[in-house]
């Protein structure tokens, strides 16, 4: 049973990668999320799917770490699946690069890589049905080097690279849901109502272990 393996597979990442578990609370991730990391749309896609955003610029190592920021992303991802709707059709994901320098693309290194894809391609107990990649940079070729090595077939294929041309991501993505960031006919995304719903639903989270001195 494909279901049944997702937990498991579940299971075994968050016993694998403690550290995006671990401690995580909405109260540390509140600065992360009030960052728009990530955005989570209001409207569904036309197939009934929950539409996510991340603008990885918007990391500053001031607030938090790339890791930190993959810790809130999967915080939000496991609110949400406690709706039935939500587990039965999956997830989109857009990826906006805009203003992503090659320095804060250089902090992404494999390792980190490896853990996102192996959260979205085997891990996650609900499928991303999509990612949509828009205003990558020239230099996001080094991120798509490191990543395809641990891609299976399945997930490259449900890749789809815009550029610039948001026309094109409006093909895939009805313009009506989606935030002005990305030409949308939605005012810019506020994270107000994210952060709201999060305050309403338990997310299950073990506590950090204390370190014992000697």
């Amino acid at each position: 049973d494909k279901a049944f393996q997702l937990l498991v597979n579940y299971t075994r990442y968050r016993a694998s990668h403690p550290q995006l578990f671990e401690g995580v609370t909405l109260d540390i991730i509140r600065p992360i999320l009030e960052h728009k990391l990530p955005f989570v749309l209001r409207e569904r896609d036309s197939e009934g799917r929950r539409v996510l955003m991340y603008q990885p610029a918007r990391i500053d190592q001031s607030f938090c770490t790339n890791e930190e920021s993959q810790a809130s992303f999967v915080y939000v991802l496991d609110a949400l699946i406690e709706d039935e709707e939500t587990q039965v059709n999956g997830f989109i994901l857009v990826e906006d690069y805009t203003d992503m320098t090659m320095a804060k693309m250089l902090t992404f290194d494999q390792k980190m890589i490896k853990q996102f894809v192996d959260l979205v391609q085997d891990a996650f107990p609900a499928r991303f049905k999509g990612f949509h990649l828009v205003h990558q940079p020239w230099y996001f070729g080094i991120a798509w080097a490191l990543a395809k090595p641990f891609m299976k077939e399945k997930l490259k294929s449900r890749i789809h690279m815009h550029g610039s041309d948001l026309d094109s991501l409006h093909r895939a993505l009805c313009k009506s849901g989606l935030p002005a960031e990305v030409g949308g006919d939605r005012p810019p995304y506020d994270p107000a109502e994210l952060i709201d719903f999060l305050s309403k639903v338990p997310v299950s989270r073990p506590p950090k272990p204390v370190s014992s001195s000697v």
